[in-house]
């Protein structure tokens, strides 16, 4: 006999989320995210830290083959515009770097005396530099440059003592128009305005060509590099006794302190 189609599926019915099981979808997503994200910005970071670390080394390379090549002397540490190991921008970008034509400020650098070493603008540059600023490293004073404070100079390599512990460039603001980060050796304040592009801290290189990421770990310190570069410059700069950060970068410029360390 014939069977009567009773229009039925013999197939199970299925059955759409429901608008709870969508939330409780989404507040999963949510979470993920929440735990991803960070690390992904983590991850981030820690790469471009590590390309400044690469760009920062490379100077320490090129500044030691020049001191090499010139029987020991140091390139001028504090820029001009006849001398340095970069040169100091002229006219109304003396003091303005960055105001300064992306093609004046390159050509600021190839003028320099490490430039024939590298010959790349990039090793100049940290990779989270605003699009304005074409060299954000900056030299020691205590390397051939400048001191009031009767700082101890070095001018040639070869009478330099402990060179893992001297430093020579930092990442610095692209505002410091004449290339050197200039800090007190006879007091316990800042002179310059504080580094801080990758998190609380700040890349550097030393004589003997390593480079290192120094995290600040004083809150007036991190204070103080919050600001931007025209904040600090108007700032009143106050003495910092007993600021380890500060005793950490004039040793680190001078090679000692210049006075008693917490007076």
């Amino acid at each position: 006999s014939k069977r009567l189609h009773t229009g039925l599926s013999s197939h199970p019915r299925f059955h759409g989320f429901t608008l709870i099981e969508l939330l409780v979808v989404i507040a999963i997503i949510a979470i993920l995210m929440a735990v991803i994200m960070p690390a992904l910005n983590r991850a981030r970071e820690m790469g471009k830290r590590a390309v400044c670390m690469n760009n920062i080394k490379t100077l320490a390379l090129a500044w030691n083959m020049y001191c090499s090549e010139n029987d020991g002397i140091i390139p001028r540490s504090q820029c001009s515009d006849q001398k340095g190991w970069v040169r100091m921008l002229t006219g109304t970008y003396a003091t303005t770097p960055t105001n300064a034509p992306i093609e004046e400020q390159i050509d600021a650098i190839r003028k320099g005396d490490l430039y024939p070493l590298i010959r790349t603008e990039k090793s100049y540059r940290c990779p989270v530099a605003k699009k304005n600023e074409m060299r954000t490293y900056s030299a020691s004073p205590a390397m051939n440059g400048y001191t009031h404070q009767n700082g101890p100079l070095v001018k040639n390599l070869n009478k330099l003592k402990q060179s893992s512990t001297r430093l020579v460039f930092i990442d610095d603001h692209g505002d410091n128009w004449d290339g050197m980060w200039y800090n007190y050796y006879s007091e316990p304040r800042w002179w310059n305005p504080v580094p801080m592009r990758h998190g609380k801290g700040t890349v550097a290189s030393f004589a003997d060509i390593h480079s290192e990421f120094h995290p600040w770990k004083d809150q007036r310190t991190i204070e103080f590099a919050q600001m931007t570069w025209q904040q600090a410059e108007t700032s009143t700069d106050p003495s910092q006794p007993g600021n380890e950060d500060l005793r950490w970068v004039q040793t680190a410029i001078w090679g000692q302190l210049g006075y008693e360390f917490g007076s």
